[in-house]
């Protein structure tokens, strides 16, 4: 079974654009000059240096179009009483209110309050509902209350 991978609308176009300027650069790299694959009787050092990049850009190519083939484009849920993937959620933890928004795990950015719906925080308020209290324990023990859910 292929693992789903759970994106924005925004996070699948910006991948989609990765995929596709990486596709070019990929052509444009093995149009152009290719170094000799020897030189003199000893491996060229310039050609294993380009088949290097050929195949990371390859790994990284593939990695994305696996992705954009089982990507699943984060709805609003009809229900939305309760924590789910592309809910904005205010809660409060040790006096001090903070704003998440849960993604998957492509898009997380902690940073910028973007979590993961996999991380210690994410799958703890997954199904959670307005004015409900989850724990976290990761390192320590926080409880988070949970004070608004926005899609």
């Amino acid at each position: 079974m292929k693992k789903k991978h759970y994106l924005t609308e925004e996070g699948l176009e910006k991948i989609k654009a990765e995929l596709d300027r990486l596709k070019k650069e990929r052509k444009k790299r093995t149009k152009g000059d290719i170094p000799d694959v020897l030189h003199s009787e000893d491996l060229n050092q310039e050609y294993l240096d380009f088949r290097q990049q050929i195949e990371l850009l390859e790994k990284r190519i593939s990695k994305l179009e696996e992705v954009v083939k089982n990507a699943k484009v984060i709805k609003i849920p009809k229900n939305q009483e309760k924590v789910q993937l592309g809910a904005k959620v205010t809660v409060e933890a040790n006096g001090k209110e903070d704003e998440f928004v849960i993604v998957g795990s492509l898009e997380a950015d902690p940073s910028n309050g973007r979590i993961s719906n996999m991380s210690p925080v994410g799958k703890a308020l997954m199904g959670s509902e307005k004015g409900s209290e989850v724990e976290v324990s990761s390192p320590g023990k926080t409880v988070y209350k949970i004070k608004n859910i926005q899609y």
